[in-house]
């Protein structure tokens, strides 16, 4: 062999196949390999629409349900070999085109709640914080929707079926923070406490003032707990996956 050329060699990992880590390796490996229309491929649709069913029931209110359960038994009647493609697209597209109203009638639903709601107390970042409630249970409502998207989608494309769990992590930790911490009046009332102590403190800049604290506070906290019900969340859709799994 001349100097300075190497053996040619097999490659151990082919391009596509590669794993993203958006799943547990089998879950992910499962969704990559298995073939068009095979058990598995089936099996990871019928999955990825219950998953998507949680997400829904959880993260949009009652009015909302009937726009994306028929799309989804659409899913679930092509795993079952009961409709084909061309009824899975059409579905997709009813699905897709519901989305906006899901999302407008969860915001909706939570913005009548915050209205009749009673304040036992009132502080500085009341105003903002039900605006942020708003927004968190809409941002559930669309990866709800998405996570239905997802179901649909893995028909044809059975690698989206691996990214359903964390997409319903998603929507299931954004509705844990609108419908819980963020309306809690202690959290509030303790952002605007750690606000006022850090301005007193010699090394805060003096361009922030107690009010910009309180709201930087304020979603520091969000951001933790979304993170930590998103993550245990996660985890245990994908041990359910790991479950379903081990009956392909």
């Amino acid at each position: 062999m001349s100097p300075g050329l190497r053996p040619s060699a097999l490659r151990l990992v082919q391009p596509g196949e590669e794993l993203s880590g958006v799943a547990t390796p089998a879950l992910e490996r499962a969704a990559r390999t298995c073939g068009a229309g095979d058990a598995t491929h089936r099996g990871l649709v019928h999955l990825a629409a219950e998953l998507a069913r949680h997400a829904v029931r959880a993260c949009t209110p009652p009015s909302a349900h009937a726009d994306l359960w028929a799309p989804l038994a659409v899913s679930e009647e092509w795993a079952a070999g009961r409709a084909d493609e061309l009824a899975v697209r059409k579905a997709r597209s009813d699905a897709f085109a519901a989305t906006v109203a899901v999302e407008r009638r969860t915001v909706e639903a939570v913005r009548s709640m915050l209205a009749g709601a009673v304040r036992k107390k009132v502080t500085l970042l009341d105003e903002h914080a039900d605006k942020v409630v708003v927004r968190h249970a809409g941002l559930a409502a669309a990866h709800a929707c998405g996570a239905a998207l997802l179901a649909l989608d893995a028909v044809s494309s059975p690698a989206d079926a691996a990214l359903a769990p964390q997409q319903v992590a998603g929507a299931l930790a954004y509705r844990s923070t609108a419908l819980g911490i963020a309306r809690s009046p202690q959290l509030r009332e303790r952002a605007c406490e750690l606000a006022e102590w850090e301005t007193g403190r010699q090394g805060t800049p003096p361009d922030h003032g107690a009010g910009a604290l309180a709201i930087q506070l304020f979603h520091e906290f969000l951001g933790a707990r979304w993170k930590d019900v998103s993550d245990g969340e996660r985890l245990a859709l994908l041990e359910l996956a790991g479950w379903a799994l081990q009956g392909r």
